[in-house]
C-alpha cells in the first residue's frame, strides 16, 4: 500500500485528492468530507482510517477535496439562473435544510466532485486506477454532493460523470425531484435523531425513491447523532450486527468487482 498525495485533477489550487493504492486495485472508494460546503478537509483521518480496512480487499481510497464557500459569482450565468430555478424546486419539495446546503456552495462542490471522478475513471490523476468501478462514500455535505451526483440535474448531466454507487451518511438528497430509476444504486445512512441534517428530509428522498423505483435504501440506526454515524460505520457494526464497512462493502461489490 502506497500513498499518492496532492495529485491535482483539475487546474484550481482546490482540485486536489489523495489517493492509497494497494497492490493491485481492483475498485476505488471516494471519502468526501463533511463541513456544510464551508469547512473540512480531505486531509482528515477518515481515509486512512478506510484504507487500513479496505486496500487488503484491493479497494483503493481517494481523499478529495472541492470547492468550499462557493457563491453565485463562482457560477456562469447561466447556471445561476438555472441555480435560483432550482433552490426554489428543492423547496417546494419540502426540504427542511438550510438552503446553503442546496444552493450555490453544493453547486460548486458537486461540479468538482464530478471532475474528480472524471479525472479517476479516465487515467489522468492515476493510471493505476483507470477504468475501474468508482463508489463515494460522502459524509453530511460530502453525502448531499454525492446523492447528487448520482442523480445529477438534467442541465448539467452531460457536464457530471457518476460514480457507479453512493453510500450517503448523514446526509440528505437536496433535489430529490431529480431521482429516476437506472441509477447507480445508493444507500443512505442515519441516525433516528439529527440535528443538522433531520432524518424527515433522508426519509423524503428515501420515498420519493420508492414511489419512482428508484434503488436508494435509507438505513436508519439506533445511534443518534450526526457525525456518530460516521464512527459506527467504520469501527463498529451495521444495523444487522455484521461489521460497519460491510454497508461499503456490499455497495462495491454491486459495481462489478469480483
Amino acid at each position: 500500500m502506497k500513498t499518492l498525495p496532492d495529485l491535482s485533477y483539475g487546474p484550481r489550487p482546490h482540485q486536489a485528492l489523495d489517493l492509497i493504492l494497494p497492490g493491485a486495485p481492483r475498485a476505488v472508494v471516494i471519502y468526501a468530507h463533511g463541513g456544510g460546503f464551508t469547512k473540512g478537509s480531505r486531509k482528515e483521518t477518515t481515509a486512512v482510517a478506510l484504507a487500513a480496512q479496505l486496500a487488503p480487499l484491493g479497494i483503493a481510497v481517494v481523499s478529495v477535496s472541492y470547492r468550499l464557500g462557493g457563491t453565485l459569482r463562482d457560477l456562469d450565468a447561466g447556471d445561476r439562473a438555472r441555480m435560483r430555478r432550482m433552490m426554489a424546486a428543492s423547496a417546494r419539495f419540502g426540504l427542511r435544510l438550510h438552503a446553503r446546503l442546496y444552493g450555490p456552495a453544493f453547486a460548486c462542490a458537486l461540479l468538482d466532485l464530478g471532475q474528480a471522478v472524471a479525472a479517476l475513471r479516465t487515467g489522468a490523476v492515476a493510471p493505476d486506477v483507470k477504468g475501474l468501478p468508482i463508489t463515494i462514500l460522502g459524509m453530511s455535505a460530502g453525502g448531499i454532493a454525492a446523492l447528487s451526483l448520482a442523480h445529477p440535474p438534467r442541465v448539467w448531466a452531460g457536464r457530471l460523470a457518476q460514480p457507479d454507487a453512493v453510500l450517503a451518511v448523514s446526509a440528505a438528497m437536496v433535489q430529490p425531484w431529480c431521482l429516476r430509476p437506472g441509477g447507480p444504486p445508493c444507500v443512505m445512512l442515519h441516525g433516528p435523531v439529527d440535528r443538522i441534517i433531520s432524518p424527515q428530509d433522508a426519509r423524503l428522498a428515501a420515498t420519493t425513491a420508492q414511489d419512482r423505483r428508484v434503488d436508494l435504501l435509507l438505513i436508519v440506526t439506533d445511534t443518534p447523532g450526526h457525525v456518530p454515524q460516521l464512527t459506527r460505520l467504520i469501527h463498529g457494526t451495521a444495523p444487522d450486527g455484521r461489521p460497519g464497512l460491510s454497508l461499503l462493502t456490499d455497495l462495491v461489490a454491486r459495481t462489478g468487482v469480483c
